[in-house]
């Protein structure tokens, strides 16, 4: 049975995704219209399972899918997508998840969900900071019951998210009418 681990930041998960998004870039080319790193590791200051989460966009995931070849080669097996019309990947090193795959089209709504809510708790420190109590509270509650410590995080994660597509909808709005 394993630990939920929740870790402070460290600075190393920036240099793990840039190499692994430089990775992708090359073997996936045409079929990657970006990579973002989302999620706790892309938040300096922030706690967070030592998983370095990525999403990448594509034009579209029918076409994708024939790229499958090209994530084993780099280590990564499929999962059941967690979302709808979307593919998720992971790569473990010694039997633990280091990576996680997330890939959409554009237009899917996980694709402003995520974005907004790591542009989110980089921008609020409190809002990172309360994250940070709530993730940590739970990994001390439930340190071997993965499904009990997100279930949860859920509630939390949710009013979350909605304050931070709000707030980043509003920040794409103002640079609209600035520009």
């Amino acid at each position: 049975m394993k630990r939920i681990v929740v870790l402070p930041y460290d600075s190393i998960w920036q240099h793990l995704y840039l190499d692994e998004s430089r990775k992708l870039k090359t073997v996936l080319k045409e079929h990657v219209q970006s990579i973002q790193h989302i999620g706790s590791t892309a938040v300096p200051g922030m706690y967070a399972k030592p998983i370095i989460d990525m999403m990448l966009i594509t034009k579209s995931i029918v076409h994708f899918e024939a790229q499958h070849q090209l994530l084993m080669q780099l280590g990564y097996e499929r999962v059941a997508s967690e979302f709808k019309n979307s593919l998720q990947y992971v790569k473990r090193v010694s039997g633990d998840r280091t990576h996680q795959l997330y890939i959409f089209e554009a237009h899917h709504e996980k694709v402003l969900e995520m974005s907004a809510m790591t542009a989110y708790l980089n921008y609020y420190p409190s809002e990172m900071e309360r994250y940070n109590g709530v993730k940590r509270e739970l990994a001390k509650l439930y340190p071997f019951e993965v499904a009990a410590y997100e279930q949860s995080k859920l509630i939390f994660v949710t009013v979350m998210t909605v304050k931070a597509v709000d707030w980043y909808v509003a920040r794409l709005d103002e640079q609209k009418i600035s520009i």
